[in-house]
């Protein structure tokens, strides 16, 4: 018999978010500007989430203001309530944002990209389709001195209507980031 401990479920859905940070900081092409893991919840429901988001691929200086633009790479884990049915499901994701410093460290982004689910039921609700748009908008703060970064992101996840029913799935994460130079 085994009889080796168990991380609760929390825990170990953090350390696979942390494995799979790594792996994208391992896999990031030399380009990369940061690696970053986003945690949240919304009306019960929980996702864990890492990204690897580009270098600026277009900038524009506006004196002590800049607007950039960034391409995200995602891969996350979504939960429904506890003791509801269905699976969890894995999500990866490609989404576009735009950047607008404010200030050298701080910034507003937003975002519109394509992402797939596992499947089509979180818990009890369902999403009626894997393919999902997810939108985004949040705010950044680079630590002066430091590489990392932290955040706020709302994401709200739907399908555009593209099947019913489409009841979109909303998340308020934090983010923790880590700057690649």
């Amino acid at each position: 018999m085994n009889h080796s401990p168990r991380l609760p479920l929390g825990w170990r859905t953090v350390a696979t978010g942390a494995a799979l940070a790594c792996g994208l900081l391992a896999a990031a092409p030399s380009q990369a500007s940061e690696v970053s893991l986003l945690a949240g919840s919304f009306d019960g429901y929980h996702n864990y989430t890492a990204a690897w988001q580009s270098d600026a691929l277009w900038a524009h200086d506006f004196g002590s203001k800049r607007l950039d633009l960034s391409l995200e790479a995602s891969v996350g884990r979504v939960f429904g309530p506890d003791g509801k049915p269905g699976a969890p499901l894995w999500h990866v994701g490609l989404t576009p944002f735009l950047r607008w410093w404010f200030t050298q460290h701080t910034a507003v982004e937003a975002g519109i990209g394509a992402n797939v689910f596992s499947g089509t039921y979180i818990g009890s609700k369902t999403i009626s389709t894997a393919y999902q748009f997810g939108d985004s908008l949040g705010l950044v703060h680079r630590i002066a001195d430091t590489p990392w970064g932290v955040g706020l992101r709302f994401t709200h996840y739907s399908n555009a209507d593209i099947k019913r029913p489409n009841p979109g799935q909303n998340y308020l994460q934090l983010r923790l980031s880590y700057e690649l130079r």
